[in-house]
Formats: C-alpha cells, sequence, structure tokens
C-alpha cells in the first residue's frame, strides 16, 4: 500500500521547518528581518527546492532588498540545513516572495467592503440555529 505522506512532502517539511530556524535565529541581517517561510516546494528529482518567505513589512522596496539578500545567503542557509539534517543529497534552494498573504488580506478587505454594514445586520439575525423550531422556520420561509 503505498504511503499517503511521500518522499518529497516529508523533505519539504524538513526544510521548511530548519529554514524557519535559520531564518529566524541565524541570519543578522536587519533588512530580512520577520520573514515567515510560507511553503517550501520540492522537485520531484530532490534537486531543487523553492522556498517561499513572507514579510510583515511588504513595501515593494523593502521585499526587493530582502529576497537579494536572502538570494545571496541561499549558500549559507543550504550548508546550514546539511549540516542539521542527515540526507544524502542537499537540494539547491532559492528564495521567492509569497505575495499569497499579501493577496489575501486585500481579498478579504474587498469582500468586507463589499458586504456593508446591511449585510452585517442580516447575518447576525436573531435565529438560534441551536434551537430545532427556529432552523425550520428559517428554511420555510426561504421556499415561499
Amino acid at each position: 500500500m503505498p504511503k499517503s505522506y511521500g518522499r518529497n512532502e516529508r523533505i519539504a517539511a524538513s526544510l521548511r521547518r530548519e529554514a524557519a530556524r535559520i531564518l529566524a535565529s541565524e541570519i543578522k541581517d536587519p533588512r530580512v528581518k520577520l520573514a515567515t517561510v510560507t511553503e517550501v516546494n520540492v522537485a520531484p528529482d530532490l534537486r531543487n527546492a523553492t522556498i517561499f518567505v513572507s514579510f510583515l513589512d511588504d513595501d515593494e522596496t523593502t521585499v526587493k532588498e530582502a529576497m537579494q539578500v536572502l538570494n545571496k545567503a541561499a549558500g549559507f542557509v543550504r550548508s546550514t540545513m546539511a549540516a542539521r539534517l542527515k540526507m544524502r543529497y542537499m537540494p539547491n534552494i532559492e528564495f521567492e516572495f509569497d505575495s499569497l498573504v499579501k493577496d489575501s488580506m486585500k481579498l478579504d478587505a474587498l469582500i468586507a467592503k463589499g458586504l456593508g454594514p446591511k449585510d452585517d445586520e442580516a447575518r447576525m439575525s436573531d435565529v438560534d440555529y441551536d434551537n430545532e423550531e427556529d432552523y425550520e422556520d428559517e428554511r420555510d420561509s426561504d421556499k415561499n
């Protein structure tokens, strides 16, 4: 029976954990502050890994500088991970900015703006869904 949690996923999880530790404690450059490792993708041949990073300060120039610093420090991060992880071959690593967090916050703000105060009141109605009778009354009114 095949494993549901394959080798690539296990290696990606190990790399993510170690990269987060290294970025938090061993990279002393002030341009790389409050970096968060969001995801690690490992190639099927295990030769390359992409580490996705997000920052608390998402200013474009700050992010660009931080990404340059991280990509220059990729050799240091790779050698530090190789010393800690017992792997036959340590993948080449590359850092990429993960804009998913920033994009999702923008999307959440647009959704909240689109809902407006009327919809907030409608969602906060007095219907008690723990009470079976209120739930049935609500369903019956939706049919009519």
